[in-house]
């Protein structure tokens, strides 16, 4: 008979010492954090006049047509007591000096006092004599509207240096260069346009027609903007933006638009 092979035994005060160490192991194991409460308050589903019930999560604004509502307060502070120059909405009234105003200047050159039901009025510089980029006629026709006694109007943009996101125009260091940079018609006038928005605060050329100054523009490249911000489909033999081009180079004479017009 074959023998039988005898089962090895661990000492029991081995063993104790083994699950000693092992509960010890799992007792030094951290404990999970317990996630950060949120607040049970769903503000834009509260009536107005219970918006102050939780004002530490929900604030009071007001649309353009004065009609309160509440909303999440999200980053405005609380200790806020009026508001700067665009803030939104006037959970406060705005700063000494600045007024509420609303209004929008369409794409086709209108003013609309609200172009959609949940626009907010904001803060503005109203009345410094300078348009600025939160401004424009509709809103501000103190510093942004021609008149009999003010026929030129002076622009004010957000950035004096000049665009400072425009990585494809490294290089260039005024307006004039975008032309003189860049190949490609929609790039020089996505240039153009950054320079207009940084220095002028305007979204076109167009509504540059009555500014006092525009350094370091030159009513050439304010023309060569309004050329490429025509439609540049083909309408019957040429696009508009084709024949407005060739009429600015017959006019200039400038040989450079000659790559704008190449196929």
């Amino acid at each position: 008979m074959g023998r039988t092979r005898k089962r090895s035994r661990v000492p029991l005060s081995l063993f104790t010492a083994l699950l000693g160490l092992a509960l010890v192991a799992c007792s030094s194991k951290p404990e999970p954090s317990a996630p950060v409460p949120t607040p049970d308050v769903w503000c834009e589903g509260l009536p107005p006049e219970r918006c102050g019930e939780s004002p530490e999560h929900c604030i009071r604004l007001t649309y353009c047509d004065g009609q309160p509502f509440c909303a999440s307060r999200m980053n405005r502070p609380r200790d806020r007591t009026c508001g700067s120059v665009s803030v939104h909405g006037l959970g406060e009234p705005c700063c000494p000096g600045l007024v509420s105003r609303c209004g929008e200047l369409t794409p086709d050159d209108t003013c609309e006092p609200q172009r959609d039901p949940t626009d907010m009025p904001s803060c503005l510089a109203c009345g410094d004599g300078v348009c600025d980029v939160h401004e424009q006629r509709c809103n501000c026709p103190e510093d942004c509207a021609v008149t009999a006694k003010r026929p030129g109007i002076r622009y004010r943009g957000s950035e004096p240096e000049g665009p400072s996101g425009h990585r494809r125009t490294e290089g260039v260091t005024r307006p004039g260069q975008c032309l003189d940079a860049l190949e490609k018609p929609d790039a020089v006038r996505h240039c153009l346009r950054q320079w207009v928005q940084a220095l002028m605060g305007r979204r076109s050329a167009r509504e540059l027609r009555q500014a006092v100054d525009i350094e370091p523009f030159t009513r050439f490249d304010l023309e060569l903007l309004e050329c490429l911000d025509e439609d540049g489909e083909p309408a019957g033999a040429r696009s508009r933006r084709a024949l407005c081009l060739e009429a600015l180079q017959r006019r200039t004479k400038d040989t450079r638009l000659r790559k704008l017009l190449s196929p």
